[in-house]
């Protein structure tokens, strides 16, 4: 499967809007590493979760301005780092 480049939160939220909880990608170190990431994005209460595969941490209820503090998804996005693999791992 092709990973598709998160370009936006807007675009975040609506790839992890999908199917439930969708899995992404953060490449690291000019790709040499990369930091898994499992993300689903409420649009009833508007909140992230984010599950970080590196240490198994979840974090849960963001609201988009926590995402910017308590993540480093935003600067990801804004540095062309981060994409989405497309796996949706629950949901209908």
């Amino acid at each position: 499967m092709d990973w598709l480049l998160v370009t936006s939160i807007e675009h975040l939220k609506e790839l992890c809007d999908i199917n439930g909880r969708a899995e992404f990608y953060i490449l690291i170190a000019g790709g040499l590493c990369r930091s898994g990431k499992q993300i689903h994005f409420d649009n009833k209460s508007k909140r992230f979760e984010v599950y970080n595969e590196i240490d198994e941490t979840l974090q849960s209820g963001l609201s988009e301005k926590q995402l910017h503090f308590k993540t480093l998804i935003p600067e990801a996005i804004e540095k062309s780092a981060l994409f989405f693999y497309g796996v949706q791992l629950w949901g209908i």
